[in-house]
């Protein structure tokens, strides 16, 4: 008989009495310890490294590495479910700047649950101008006089002369130099020059033009003191100078009737500045608060352009309860899906149940349908719930290597240039009784990934059989872990698949595939209008600049950002632009 195993149904009472027996704790002076989300409190006097029965090891509940074995809080007991924040490295950087707190499970173990990997946390690295605090050392852009990308006006000659004449600001880069940062040359300024006698700019930016040269009596000409580039553009105009004795001096007069370069209004309808742009299409106006439209959005996660396959077992022990619950694992499974499925209705979905569905109690089943029971299609995600409602779980067996055949066939026999991920969510080995093996479900797998590109997710459903019996749960894991590494997207850790050991768990760990799906691309449903100045956020942490490239409305993340959302541990991204300035 086939063998379905997973954690005791302990109750939580019980498994915070063996927590707490196994570490009489109190609350810790750490930096970032004390009351903690999940964890449990810590001894003031045991001392980093070290539990609190003064043994080597990590404090049960500080959600630190206490012994540096790139591990936190292993060897201590949880709630199966139960999340906690930790942080790998050294606790005084925890939450400061970019090194932000992961996520860890509790994942079931044989007597109670034990902490799995910390996933998903902000590391340290080399201190960069952008605003954030990259080093964790509680000193944000030391050595740096401006931030990247960042630009402004200038101007280096005498005051009063910038805006006079020919004169004009021109605009400074941030450079980075050596250690830190710094502004860059004058770039496109014009500072005062000697005065040509040619009618044209008034080079020495006095406010006269060709003041002190040779004309005729009488003698008239069109002039203009601004800028030679700005001359007839916008509202910039050309005046008249007429030749007039002074004094027994032949001299040029005043300009009369021009319209220089003024500063842009940003909301006058013209060109003031008679740079060719006006108002808001101006760069000048970027900061200008009619210029901005406010932008805030917060876009999901998930695998773009991509289908995804369910393959769902349905045996007999999916109709056993779930951990702590009355549910079955069934019902939680359903419920998880209700609620991730809307996330992803614009993407093409499929399932398979299996065994098959014979309208019997089907004793012994192991037979598999040749065809999905919801093709993979875009809009299908309520079929997909209505089929998972229908199909309750009998006492079938355990197919597994027929059902990835099934999933190869209906794969060859349609293909499509997206990429498809197929998620495979079982509770129980593969059925003896149905001819299926480990092995034999394990080369099904590697060979769907290396023959046809499609990758498989390993979704670990477990539960108590009907007896509370438990011995199984070693082999179930080995084979479980055997899967996730064939199908090309294991967890890090010990545990390769994603484990559901109720139905929290099963939100999480189907949100997590998800993000693991992901090309760490995701859209908004509308480009910014001032992309340089949007604030983007993981989680409510700011996301530097060179984290993310941002084009129209394609938002594309990098290096510890992308590994972040794989890593399932990022839940929301925002994408903000207050109209600040």
């Amino acid at each position: 008989m086939r063998t379905h195993i997973t954690t005791p149904l302990l109750s939580r009472a019980f498994l915070l009495a063996l927590a707490l027996g196994g570490c009489d704790c109190a609350a810790s002076g750490k930096p970032g310890a004390g009351d903690r989300d999940g964890g449990l409190p810590v001894d003031d006097d045991a001392g980093p490294g070290l539990r609190d029965d003064g043994g080597e090891g990590d404090l049960c509940g500080d959600g630190f590495d206490g012994d540096s074995d790139g591990f936190v809080d292993e060897g201590c007991t949880c709630l199966p479910g139960d999340t906690q924040r930790c942080f790998v490295g050294d606790p005084a950087m925890a939450d400061m700047g970019a090194c932000s707190w992961g996520r860890q499970n509790c994942a079931a173990g044989e007597e109670f649950g034990t902490w799995d990997v910390c996933v998903g946390q902000g590391e340290p690295s080399e201190e960069r101008c952008d605003g954030v605090d990259n080093d964790c050392d509680g000193e944000l852009d030391e050595g740096c006089e401006c931030l990247e990308d960042e630009e402004r006006a200038c101007y280096s000659g005498p005051a009063g002369t910038a805006g006079v004449g020919a004169c004009r600001s021109g605009r400074e880069l941030c450079v980075a130099t050596d250690d830190g940062s710094t502004w860059g040359a004058c770039a496109g300024e014009v500072v005062p020059s000697e005065e040509l006698c040619d009618g044209g700019s008034d080079e020495d930016c006095d406010g006269r033009i060709d003041e002190g040269c040779d004309c005729t009596p009488g003698e008239s000409r069109s002039c203009f003191g601004g800028p030679a580039d700005t001359r007839d553009v916008g509202i910039c105009r050309a005046g008249t100078q007429s030749c007039t004795l002074v004094g027994g001096v032949a001299m040029w007069g005043s300009c009369v009737g021009e319209v220089g370069p003024s500063a842009e209004s940003c909301t006058g309808g013209r060109d003031e500045d008679c740079d060719g742009a006006i108002d808001c299409a101006d760069l000048d106006c970027d900061t200008h608060p009619a210029c901005c439209t406010p932008f805030d959005r917060s876009v999901p996660i998930v695998p773009p352009d991509a289908e995804l396959l369910f393959v769902v077992d349905r045996s007999g022990s999916m109709d056993w309860p779930a951990v702590g619950t009355t549910r079955t694992r069934w019902e939680e499974l359903r419920t998880a899906m209700d609620t991730v499925l809307p996330m992803v209705s614009d993407l093409p979905l499929g399932l398979l149940t299996f065994p098959y569905l014979d309208g019997t109690v089907e004793r012994l089943n192991c037979e598999v349908s040749t065809t999905l029971d919801v093709p993979i299609a875009i809009g299908t995600g309520g079929t997909i719930q209505a089929r998972l409602l229908a199909a309750d779980p009998r006492a079938g067996d355990t197919p597994t290597p027929d059902a990835i055949a099934t999933v190869r066939d209906y794969i060859t026999r349609n293909p499509t240039t997206r990429p498809r991920f197929v998620v495979l969510a079982t509770d129980g080995l593969p059925e003896p009784n149905c001819g299926a093996t480990v092995s034999a479900t394990v080369d099904a797998i590697r060979a769907l990934r290396a023959d046809l590109g499609v990758d498989t997710f390993v979704l670990g459903i477990v539960g108590p059989t009907s007896s509370g019996d438990t011995s199984g749960i070693p082999a179930l894991r080995d084979a479980l872990n055997l899967f996730a590494v064939a199908g090309g997207r294991p967890q890090a850790g010990a545990i390769r698949y994603y484990e559901a050991v109720d139905g929290p768990a099963l939100d999480r760990s189907l949100r997590a595939i998800l993000a693991a799906a992901t090309d760490c691309v995701v859209t908004l449903d509308s480009a910014p209008a001032r992309p340089s100045r949007v604030e983007v956020r993981q989680n409510g942490t700011l996301v530097p600049a060179a984290g993310y490239t941002l084009t129209g409305t394609r938002l594309e993340f990098h290096g510890a950002y992308c590994s972040s959302i794989r890593s399932g541990a990022v839940t929301t991204i925002t994408v903000r632009d207050a109209c600040g300035g």
